[in-house]
This record gives C-alpha cells, structure tokens and sequence, in this order.
C-alpha cells in the first residue's frame, strides 16, 4: 500500500548540495579532453557490473556524457560503442539475476519484442537492423525494470535523491551556458545547455518540471521552496529551448494526473482543486500584466511556437506539419499500407537511414531513425498487433505507477509518455531515450520509497543497507507483486 507524508520535506533531503557542486565540477573536468570522457565511460562500464543502483547511476551518468553538448564536453571517437558496452554491462550485470516478481513486470515487454521480432521477419527491409533494435529494446528496458525492482526500499529513497540531484546539476549548468550564447544555442536559437541539442535537453527536463509543478499545486502540505524555484526555472528553460515536445510533456503530465482524480478514491497528501485554480488565475493575471507594460508576450509565445520560422510558414498548422505532422501522415499511410504487421522494427519501410549504419565486422551496432509521434511510428512498425501490445506495456506500468498517492511521481510518469508525442523515443532505450526509461521507472517504483522513515535518517544508514533485496523465502506477497 503507497503511503504518504504530510510533512514538508526540506531541500536538504530531496537534494544533495555537496553531490550537485561534485557534479558541476564533474562537467568542467569533462570539458578538459576526450580523454576524460572516455575514462568516465570505462568507469561506467565497471560500475554497471557492480548492482542495481550502480547499473541505474551508470547508464545516466555514461548517457549524459555520450549526448553532451561538443562544445562543452570533448566527444571521443569510440563515445557511441562504449556508451553501448555500459548497456551491456547492465544487461549481464541484471539478467542472471531475475526472479518471479519480476516476469510480473518482464512480460508484456517480451511478448511486445518477441512479437516484433517475428513479424519483422516477415515485414521488414532490414531485417538484420530490425533484430538488433528488437534485442536493444528487449534487453535495454529488461535490465532497468529489473534493476529498479531490486532496489531495497530504503535504497530507492536515497536514489531518488540522487537522480534529483543529477536533473538539478543538468538544468542549472544548463541555465549557466546562457552567459556564452555560442554554446549555450543549439542551430535554431534554442537552449541545448550541457546537452548536444534543444530537445535533448528538452526530453530530460520535462519530467523534472512536471514533477515540480505537481508538487507546487497539488500536494497538500505546502509547496517547498525547492520545488517552487525548480517549477519557475523550468518553465523558463523550457521555453528558451524551444523545445515544444518538452512543454507538451511536462503540461500533458500535470493535467492528467488532475484529471484522474476524479477517478480515484484514494487522495491522501493530495490538495484540493482550489490551489491550482488560484495559481493559474494568479498567473494569467500576471501574464496579462506583463503582456500590456511590455508587449513581449506574444512575440515570446510565437518565438516557441513556431521555433523561429514565423514569417516562413502560414500558420501554426504549416509549421506543425513541417516539424511533425508531416511525418506523422505518412507513417500513417504506410500503416494503412500494412495494418495488421507493419513494416518492420526500428527501421524505415524503404530500408534506408538518412543518419547512416554504423557496422563492425559487418554487423550493424548503430542505425537511428527520426519518428516524432509514438502512436503512428508504432503503427507504421509494428501494425496493429505492435500497437496494442504497446498499449498493454504502457497499461501495466501505468497501473503500477497509480498505487502512489504522490502526485508528483504520477507527473513524472506522464510526462516521459508525453515527451513522446513529439520526440519517439520510447522504443529507442539504446539512445537517449534511455533517460526516458529511467525517469519512467524511478516514478514507477516510487511507491516502494513511501516509508515511516524520512529520508535525513535513512541518508545517514543507507551506505550499511545492501543495494538489492533478498530473495524472498516464503510466499508472503513481495514488492512489486
């Protein structure tokens, strides 16, 4: 049962102020050379064999290294291969060690891969391609979902923390790139910060902003500062990224989980709807005035809509088709072509890739492919069939993500589904979109961090707690059951 915690939890238990400026020395350090990158990316591949905490620390850490921003962080020639090997140290380090609560979790994301696999065989024109992508996704995600349900709960409290701390360290170097524009602006004038573009940086903030605006409107203790200034700050950035994938995700994850309350019974910690209904006419009133002293609202509106092309496009559906929509009609038209099967796993329906294959010794190690929008790029690839069992895998983890009454982690969640609407990375766990899949699973296990002890205490026993939980022995009812 989720339980929650009236209590106003300070900064200092939600965020570690020593790791944060570790951190950002961490990021001047890999601005040195290459050379450091890839000794942290070495490092990574050690520290993945380690434990289920190690393995989840290690994939973001070599992540957000592999994406980083050239300008900031020096890319090394083998960044993409090592970046790989800590995926597969991760896989090795977690699949001997699966138990039956796990295929609890496991299944829908087999019988999802294994499904594709056979039909790709059938449907796809690049076959080979298709089975890597189908072996990255099955793998990829069985090694996070796995590590995450090993995570003793004491453990899972202090690697939220963690993580928080991580997407602190990450948006506010982020914001600092702003003082040196030429490194701070991706090509279309948006903020890419410590990452290589807009979007990635996008992607990564969104579920960190929906979990602070949550907290800020819709828990029932009062809002910390922490995650008022986190709320404020994001919104910003997210706005001078440019990235509207990233506004679409992190609003998408707010509303939902209000909506949902009129389903659910169970609302304890949760505040009333007065709160956000007086923020959000606090707000407009505040937009409003800002708008007539200043008459810089609507350019500002425009400029994140229309990402610099107003002028260039007639209208906010031109613009939307020609970024999005457009490649979403024609997924959708080579779904119509193959709706039951699709056109094969992870590739294009005519078998060429725009980005390039990378191969060693004439096996593809590398193929990316650029879909938008989640629905019709599962659709185009797997048909039908693909895109309900995707809906089982988002059902189950959804559901289990709903036992916590903390609105904030339903927030996360949401959003690491929204973000895909416009960027699709959800089957792409071998990339970036390995940061969705953390993220997803950190809110999707919260509800086994919901504990009597605060987190100040447990910080101060966590390094004598084992990372993984024993086995169970006997048949009382094990978390994540």
């Amino acid at each position: 049962m989720a339980a929650s915690s009236l209590a106003v939890p300070k900064a200092k238990d939600v965020v570690s102020w020593p790791l944060m400026i570790a951190g950002v020395a961490f990021v001047g350090a890999l601005s040195i050379s290459s050379a450091v990158g890839a000794v942290v990316l070495g490092g990574c591949i050690c520290m993945a064999l380690v434990s289920p905490v190690r393995v989840i620390q290690a994939l973001t850490i070599a992540t957000l290294v592999a994406y980083g921003n050239p300008a900031i962080i020096k890319p090394g020639a083998a960044e993409g291969i090592l970046l790989r090997l800590v995926l597969l140290a991760a896989v090795l380090r977690m699949l001997p060690t699966i138990r039956g609560s796990d295929l609890r979790i496991l299944w829908p994301v087999w019988l999802f891969s294994i499904i594709e696999a056979l039909t790709s065989l059938k449907t796809s024109p690049a076959v080979d391609i298709s089975m890597l992508k189908v072996l990255e996704f099955i793998c990829g995600i069985t090694a996070v979902l796995v590590a995450y349900n090993h995570v003793r709960p004491a453990r899972l409290a202090a690697l939220q923390r963690w993580m928080i701390t991580v997407g602190l360290t990450v948006i506010g170097t982020s914001a600092l790139t702003l003082l040196k524009p030429s490194v701070g602006l991706g090509g279309d004038g948006g903020l890419q910060g410590i990452l290589n573009q807009p979007q990635a940086l996008g992607i990564f903030i969104a579920p960190f902003a929906a979990w602070a605006i949550a907290g800020t409107l819709l828990m029932r203790r009062s809002a910390t500062r922490l995650e008022i200034w986190m709320a404020l700050v994001l919104v910003v950035l997210i706005i001078l990224s440019k990235a509207r994938t990233a506004g679409f995700g992190a609003g998408f994850g707010v509303i939902v989980v209000v909506g949902s309350r009129a389903f659910s019974r169970r609302r304890a910690g949760q505040a009333t709807l007065g709160r956000p209904i007086l923020v959000c006419v606090l707000a407009c009133i505040g937009l409003a005035a800002f708008a007539a002293m200043t008459g810089g609202l609507s350019g500002i509106v425009n400029d994140y809509l229309y990402k610099g092309t107003e002028g260039k496009v007639n209208n906010l559906n031109q613009a939307f088709y020609n970024s999005r929509g457009g490649g979403a009609l024609e997924e959708w038209d080579d779904f119509r072509a193959k709706p039951l099967f699709g056109n094969g796993f992870g590739v294009y329906p005519d078998g060429h890739f725009p980005s390039g294959v990378v191969r060693v010794d004439g096996i593809p190690i590398s193929a990316p492919i650029e879909k938008g929008f989640l629905p019709t790029a599962i659709l185009q690839e797997g048909g039908a069939l693909g895109g309900i069992l995707l809906l089982l895998i988002i059902a189950l983890l959804w559901r289990r993500t709903w036992r916590n009454t903390d609105l904030r982690w339903r927030a996360m969640f949401v959003a690491c589904l929204g973000i895909n609407i416009g960027e699709c990375v959800f089957l792409s766990p071998g990339g970036i979109g390995i940061f969705d899949w953390l993220l997803l699973s950190l809110a999707m296990f919260s509800y086994r961090a919901a504990q009597p002890l605060p987190l100040v205490l447990e910080r101060a026993r966590v390094d004598a707690l084992p990372d993984t939980e024993p086995a169970p022995v006997h048949s009382a009812p094990q978390f994540g059951a």
